[in-house]
């Protein structure tokens, strides 16, 4: 009895020995555990600040390329202004053809464009001559000045229009046609009978024509703001003012008068011309109411 209750109390001691060694390896396999998660919890988070920063640079991004895009719009739609020149120059006897050619050089070379001229050569008298460029706006005033020192400066005319707003409202309008056009050329595909397909055609038709008047009113105004127009008057010494205008009160007073007189003599005639059918016809009804009323002369029964 005694060995046998050795023995069972030997068992005991060995089990809790083991009990205790399996908890303490537990507890060092839990601790490894906790540790490995410690480790993996950086490197997560490392993962979504890498993951963030992009993220993050995006929108900065976005915003350089907005911002670039709203430049190019406020450059597209810059100021349109339309400038127009008349420069009065007086050359040299002699030296009109020479000094046309001239201006032309300057402008070529400002990379103008040459529209055409007209010259006035009268037989042993002083020519005179007129010459339009386009040029364009940045090369305005360059020009000009360059085209006021080949003769005799006598004066100019020069002229500004901004069509800015009516440029902006031209494009507003045509993005607005441009849009109904996509709309109906969607509902043109999606037709099934000629019926529909007709009445889209028709539809389309009246946008793509509106479109097409509004391009070519906006072309026009980009040509007249990108280019600007200087007509240069070149005439020689003694030569008559391209429009003919008289030089002095008296001899304007002078042309006044019988420009007045013209057209009093022209208002004659007109009624002259008008008033003589009238005439005409009324000495008519005339001669044969004098012709009813004359008496009748007896006849020869009534003298016997």
């Amino acid at each position: 009895m005694r060995l046998g209750r050795a023995a069972v109390g030997v068992a005991l001691v060995a089990m809790v020995i083991v009990a205790g060694c399996s908890a303490d390896g537990d507890s060092g396999g839990g601790g490894g555990s906790a540790g490995g998660e410690a480790q993996v919890a950086p490197a997560a988070d490392q993962a979504a600040t890498e993951q963030d920063q992009p993220a993050q640079a995006a929108p900065a991004g976005k915003a350089g390329s907005t911002d670039a895009a709203a430049q190019v719009r406020l450059v597209d739609l810059g100021n349109r202004i339309v400038r127009t020149a008349n420069v009065d120059l007086e050359v040299g006897e002699g030296r009109l053809n020479a000094t046309i050619n001239q201006a032309t050089d300057v402008v070529r070379q400002a990379k103008g464009i040459y529209v055409g001229s007209s010259t006035s050569v009268p037989s042993g008298e002083p020519a005179s001559g007129q010459v339009t460029f386009r040029v364009p706006v940045d090369a305005f005033e360059p020009v000009l000045r360059e085209l006021k020192g080949l003769g005799t400066y006598r004066g100019e005319k020069s002229s500004t229009e901004d069509v800015t707003n009516q440029y902006i409202d031209l494009n507003g309008q045509l993005a607005a046609w441009r849009a109904q056009e996509r709309v109906y050329l969607r509902l043109l595909d999606r037709a099934r009978s000629v019926t529909d397909v007709i009445a889209v055609q028709n539809q389309l038709q009246q946008v793509q024509s509106n479109i097409e008047r509004l391009q070519g009113q906006l072309n026009y105004l980009e040509d007249q703001s990108s280019f600007s127009t200087i007509v240069l008057q070149v005439s020689e010494p003694g030569a008559a003012g391209p429009a003919g205008e008289p030089a002095g009160r008296l001899a304007r007073a002078w042309a006044t008068a019988v420009n007045g007189l013209g057209v009093m003599a022209a208002a004659v005639l007109v009624g002259v011309v008008w008033v003589t059918p009238l005439l005409v016809v009324a000495g008519l009804v005339l001669l044969g109411l004098r012709a009813l009323r004359r008496p009748r002369p007896a006849s020869s029964s009534s003298r016997a």
